[in-house]
């Protein structure tokens, strides 16, 4: 249960912000590979609905902080999207990646649950 508090960071909105306060990309990479990592050890533990629960929860803040901060954020930075188009940009290619990652999580723990006695 305590992993599924880790949904609450804003992953959606901190890529961009780190790319548009440092220029750099490792904001998308932290926030694609753990995620991933993350789902794929709930998968693992046989919580799905923890991952849907928290996809939306991550998503409902960045969206919220997205909307809150306004034009002063990013201001022409990601042309031609807004912040909030961004955001659910990238909600979407979370959800490309992590989906191929939670059935691949989910198939291997419904094998080793048949092969163990």
């Amino acid at each position: 249960m305590k992993r599924t508090w880790l949904y609450v960071i804003p992953f959606a909105w901190f890529g961009p912000y780190f790319d548009w306060k440092e220029g750099s990309l490792l904001g998308y990479a932290l926030f694609l590979f753990g995620l991933g990592a993350l789902s794929y050890s709930l998968a693992r533990s046989g919580k799905p609905k923890n991952i849907v629960i928290g996809n939306l929860v991550s998503f409902a803040i960045s969206y919220g902080i997205a909307l809150s901060v306004g034009r002063g954020y990013g201001e022409g930075y990601f042309n031609p999207l807004t912040v909030s188009q961004l955001v659910i940009g990238v909600s979407i290619l979370n959800l490309v990646v992590q989906i191929p990652i939670v059935m691949h999580a989910m198939q291997r723990r419904a094998k080793q649950s048949k092969s163990a006695p």
